[in-house]
């Protein structure tokens, strides 16, 4: 499967980013359109997410991290991205690891954190391997 690539010039995002499994909505909606702006991938994008669909989960937490097609709002970033991470999707685990150890969307907590780290580290994440040495000191834990 193809990973998420953002163009962050016009905006638009690639139409397999949030597709995960068989024929979703997408498919029935933009067969044609190989990308799609920020605000007309929402609605596939939402629906895909209350699916139970972690990469369309994990997707619309960024963009309400970072108010992409949606006003700004990290404690909502942060409700969609738990579930995403709560589904064993390591890039999710990671993101929300660092949405703790930031304090976006929630209060900082370093334990919990290095918790999410640490189940993305196991499935191989680099970048959390990474965040989980530079927290726990060799020998802690």
């Amino acid at each position: 499967m193809q990973t998420t690539n953002y163009n962050q010039a016009t905006h638009e995002e690639p139409l397999w980013a949030f597709r995960s499994r068989g024929k979703d909505m997408v498919d029935e909606f933009y067969e044609e359109k190989a990308y799609l702006r920020w605000k007309e991938s929402l609605p596939a994008i939402q629906t895909d997410a209350r699916l139970g669909i972690a990469r369309a989960q994990r997707l619309l937490a960024m963009r309400y991290l970072r108010g992409r097609g949606v006003p700004k709002d990290e404690a909502n970033g942060f409700y969609w991205m738990q579930l995403a991470a709560q589904q064993d999707f390591a890039l999710a685990q990671r993101s929300l690891g660092e949405l703790y150890e930031n304090g976006s969307g929630i209060a900082v907590d370093i334990a919990l954190a290095s918790r999410w780290y640490r189940l993305a580290a196991q499935q191989g994440d680099p970048i959390a391997i990474k965040h989980l040495r530079r927290l726990v000191p060799p020998g802690a834990g």
